[in-house]
């Protein structure tokens, strides 16, 4: 009798087993997509996140367990080579199928980075930054079609749960078009305001919520701020009247000062990845909201 009490219990915990590897281990690069992913998987099983820290993708080296992950993974989410520099090499040891590419997907808005002086480029800047701006993220219909196709790719591998999956897309789509209606109109009566802004990072989110083109200094991160681009900035914000300065986590206070001393200029950090926001289904949201707030902020 015992006996049988153990194989059966043996059994029971087999297909336990069974069942809890049936759900597909997903792995997702950067916060933002990783907050539209959960969403979808509310209810099969959460995706793990690859880059939780502030560190930068562009410089991101891997620790073991993060090499781990990746190559446990089903379904590998990332924004695209031209982003995640730092993962290049890894991310070519991927098996086909098993990576989605975001900047792939049909259909997206995608912009290339605007006005690099190829002159003051050094070599290294001209092979890295001559190709698009992959902040893709910051347009809410390209979080609407990237939700649809990763829902359909999940779908896919995961057909068991299909119905789940299209469940959650229906309500991340409802979602998004509400964000999205309350953006623009907190966002309406500031579209004519002009602002600057260090590192042009914000391409998408000024575009799709229809501002002026901010004065930039710098075209990506990591661009040398020389004396040229120093006084050309100073100079246009302030021929244009410029009010508001945004610039990142990666921007020192000094480099900063160097640009706004002695202008009337509010000056205001902005971080379009979320790094201290909790990771999860609502970052995403949380994040819009928060540089809409900011933005805001700056220019009344």
């Amino acid at each position: 009798m015992i006996y049988r009490l153990l194989l059966g219990l043996a059994f029971l915990l087999s297909l336990n087993n069974v069942g809890a590897q049936s759900t597909p281990n997903v792995v997702v690069s950067i916060k933002p997509i990783h907050s539209i992913v959960t969403a979808l998987m509310e209810g099969v099983s959460r995706p793990q996140l690859l880059l939780e820290s502030s560190d930068s993708a562009h410089t991101f080296h891997l620790k073991p367990s993060q090499l781990n992950l990746l190559s446990n993974a089903d379904l590998v989410i990332t924004i695209g080579d031209g982003f995640e520099t730092g993962l290049k090499k890894t991310l070519r040891n991927i098996k086909i199928g098993s990576h989605i590419i975001v900047s792939e997907i049909d259909d997206l808005h995608l912009y290339h980075f605007r006005n690099p002086d190829t002159n003051e480029m050094d070599k290294g800047e001209k092979d890295e930054h001559t190709d698009n701006d992959l902040h893709l993220w910051l347009d809410i219909d390209n979080v609407q079609q990237t939700a649809q196709y990763i829902s359909e790719q999940l779908i896919k591998i995961d057909p068991n749960n299909s119905n789940t999956y299209e469940t959650n897309l229906i309500k991340i789509h409802a979602r998004l078009n509400k964000l999205k209606s309350e953006l623009q109109q907190q966002l309406a009566t500031f579209r004519s305001e002009r602002y600057a802004i260090y590192s042009d990072t914000l391409q998408y989110f000024e575009k799709s919520f229809h501002f002026q083109k901010p004065v930039i200094i710098m075209p990506y991160h990591g661009a040398r701020l020389s004396i040229h681009r120093t006084l050309e900035a100073r100079n246009k914000m302030k021929d244009l009247k410029i009010k508001c300065l945004l610039y990142g986590p990666e921007n020192t206070s000094k480099k900063v000062n160097v640009l706004s001393e002695g202008l009337p200029i509010k000056a205001l950090r902005i971080d379009i990845l979320g790094a201290k926001l909790n990771a999860g289904s609502d970052q995403y949201f949380n994040l819009m909201k928060g540089l809409s707030n900011q933005l805001v902020e700056c220019l009344e």
